[in-house]
């Protein structure tokens, strides 16, 4: 079976990709219609992809890290694990309207720097992953402070997409 992968503007100027099925999944279609004309959403949306691309060489490591005997159990933690945060990027990515978290009413913006906090904070990691592979000397030292972060990441990240799941408010 081929796979072929169309690309087509619509009448209200966003782009679709693939075959037109009138009853597209939602994460098919979140991958597949890109709207270039709404400026923000389109620097969240690659802010979100840069974010996910960034976590992917933190997941390898994690597998190779798991030792020969354990990489089965390494493969499949680190698939969830990727799969979570890229469900949770994709509800940052999708969210509107504004949120009540513990008294607090928040906002898309508020949203919009979680998703630059974890691009940050994945790109600093890949940084220091590539940092610490130059220098040999490093390494264990490199896994044993940063990977407690990464951890305490990623569950931030699945907290704040959980939050973004949530019915949004209306205060008027």
């Amino acid at each position: 079976m081929v796979f072929s992968l169309s690309l087509r503007q619509t009448s209200n100027g966003t782009i679709e990709a693939g075959p037109s099925f009138s009853t597209l999944s939602a994460f098919r279609e979140y991958i597949t219609t890109w709207d270039f004309s709404d400026r923000p959403a389109l620097i969240r949306r690659l802010a979100c992809t840069l974010a996910f691309a960034l976590h992917i060489p933190l997941n390898i490591l994690s597998i190779l890290s798991w030792g020969f005997l354990f990489m089965f159990m390494g493969i499949v933690l680190s698939l969830a694990n990727l799969a979570c945060v890229g469900a949770a990027l994709w509800k940052l990515d999708v969210m509107s309207g504004e949120r009540q978290f513990y008294g607090r009413s928040l906002k898309r913006s508020h949203f919009d720097y979680v998703i630059l906090a974890l691009v940050g904070i994945y790109g600093g990691a890949c940084t220091m992953l590539l940092m610490a592979k130059l220098h040999s000397g490093i390494w264990m030292g490199f896994l044993r402070a940063v990977w407690p972060c990464l951890i305490a990441t990623d569950l931030f990240c699945f907290i704040a997409g959980w939050v973004a799941t949530w019915r949004g408010i209306s205060l008027g």
